[in-house]
């Protein structure tokens, strides 16, 4: 019975009787292995959102290469007249509020990334994963507020942009002081992006790895423990079916002896 149960199942310890202490010990090894593949799937969803938030930057980068090509056409002074330099302006104006739309707008289901909302206890930008089985193993990353007047802030200049917002090509100095500001957005959405990719390749995808090949490694483990050999099984199957059959035939030949002996003293 026990073969054929184990036969069926295809473990060696179904209940606590099969296996006191291999029982324990595996129960938890399936509640290690669970957790390792719950924290894998939170490290590829984390990868996701990364990808997300840096697929934006990326955008706004583009924007603001745009927006720097405008500021020097508008400080081409000896060729603009006023209307390539007011449509330069409304260029960089759109640019601007494809900006903020971006940073309003980018979201990772109901989370949005980049509007600054990302905070933790202590009010700093950052947004954690769950990135292993076990308790504190977390893994944080600050996540940038892109709005235009949080980039390029307190760049030095003698037009008054005390930020990304404010800028005006309208004038030659204007023109000019966008420029210095615009660079130094650009920098800050790169240094972004570089963080971002950073923690997403030696963070989360080098962990991702490691997480792998514990399951791998763990779940084999916990099959040694408690799997079923099922040919060492069968093999005591078949050697009990055949004790069995043999057990039946020495019966049947033991309750026909009483039934010769009968006959012969009959016929006598």
């Amino acid at each position: 019975s026990k073969s054929i149960e184990r036969l069926s199942s295809g473990q060696k310890i179904n209940r606590g009787a099969d296996g006191p202490a291999s029982l324990v010990i595996s129960e938890g090894m399936r509640a290690h292995i669970g957790s390792i593949q719950q924290a894998t799937d939170n490290n590829e969803a984390a990868i996701s959102l990364v990808q997300t938030a840096e697929g934006a930057l990326n955008e706004v980068s583009k924007l603001l290469v745009d927006m720097r090509q405008r500021a020097v056409s508008a400080a081409n002074l000896g060729i603009n007249d006023q209307n390539s330099v007011n449509a330069s302006q409304k260029e960089i104006e759109n640019a601007l509020e494809a900006i903020d739309r971006i940073s309003n707008n980018t979201q990772f289901g109901s989370k949005n990334l980049l509007d600054g909302s990302n905070l933790d206890a202590q009010g700093n930008p950052l947004v954690s994963f769950q990135i292993g089985a076990n308790q504190g193993q977390i893994a944080s990353v600050s996540l940038p507020n892109v709005s235009t007047n949080q980039l390029a802030i307190g760049v030095s200049n003698d037009s008054g942009f005390s930020s990304l917002a404010d800028l005006d090509v309208t004038t030659g100095k204007g023109s000019e002081d966008a420029m210095g500001v615009i660079d130094k957005a650009i920098e800050e959405i790169a240094v972004a992006r570089g963080d971002l990719g950073a923690f997403q390749k030696n963070t989360l995808e080098s962990n991702l790895t490691s997480l792998r090949i514990a399951s791998e490694n763990m779940t084999a483990a916990e099959s040694t423990i408690r799997d079923a050999d099922m040919a060492v099984e069968l093999a005591a199957f078949t050697r009990n079916q055949i004790m069995t059959q043999s057990a039946t035939a020495q019966l049947a030949q033991a309750n026909a002896m009483p039934k010769n002996v009968m006959a012969l003293l009959a016929s006598q």
